[in-house]
């Protein structure tokens, strides 16, 4: 089995996890690591002894040679990333949202399937234990039958200043700039849970939002 090199984009919080997996998968090696702010990239090169870290994704591609990068970057910048991994030959795994609009997703899916590459959407929670136990339930015939009305949650502790400070702490945040702000940024979790259960599209989808005093009071 050949070596399967990998290369991570973005070295923020999340890349730790994607790092940390990647260590797991049987015949990969991360090999390099990008981010625009090039001490961030030698941090997790370091913590993860990688050979290359870089502060320019085209360098990356030249150099450490992928066959799969990991995007690991705030979402505005996911659809040109993905091109220019996907035209450098390279399979690519997203961080969820996986895009900024519809667009752009198809864009990205209609690119891998030109170059014959694989592209996907990251949802680490689709692998835990509930999610293994709930599709072997659906397989056994616990729902009854097709699904006819599915509510997914999704949720976690705003309290929880460790989690969340970096948003409550910054106006700038990039959280705070997509288009529905943090409800944007944990939807497609819920939606990830339920989207292989609905097998009869084509979907009409409703979206309710609020802001709840709770929320308010936090910024």
């Amino acid at each position: 089995m050949n070596e399967i090199r990998v290369a991570i984009i973005g070295c923020g919080k999340i890349a730790d996890q994607h790092a940390q997996q990647i260590r797991r998968v049987e015949g990969s090696r991360l090999v390099a690591v990008c981010d625009r702010e090039k001490l961030m990239a030698e941090q997790l090169a370091e913590r993860f002894q990688v050979d290359d870290s870089f502060d320019d994704v085209d360098c990356l591609l030249k150099e450490a040679r992928p066959d799969v990068v990991h995007i690991t970057t705030p979402p505005q910048g996911h659809f040109e990333l993905a091109r220019k991994c996907l035209e450098a030959g390279c399979h690519v795994y997203v961080e969820k949202p996986f895009a900024i609009n519809l667009q752009e997703t198809q864009a990205m899916l209609s690119l891998a399937e030109e170059r014959g590459l694989k592209i996907t959407a990251g949802h680490n929670y689709q692998f835990g234990p509930e999610m293994i136990r709930m599709r072997e339930l659906v397989r056994r015939g616990g729902l009854g039958g097709a699904p006819v009305h599915i509510e997914s949650v999704y949720s976690y502790d705003l309290g929880d200043a460790t989690y969340v400070k970096s948003l409550l702490g910054d106006e700038k945040h990039w959280v705070r700039s997509l288009p529905g702000k943090l409800l944007r940024n944990v939807t497609s979790h819920g939606i990830a849970k339920i989207a292989e259960f609905l097998v009869d599209p084509p979907l009409t989808i409703n979206v309710h939002g609020r802001t709840s005093p709770a929320l308010r009071s936090l910024g």
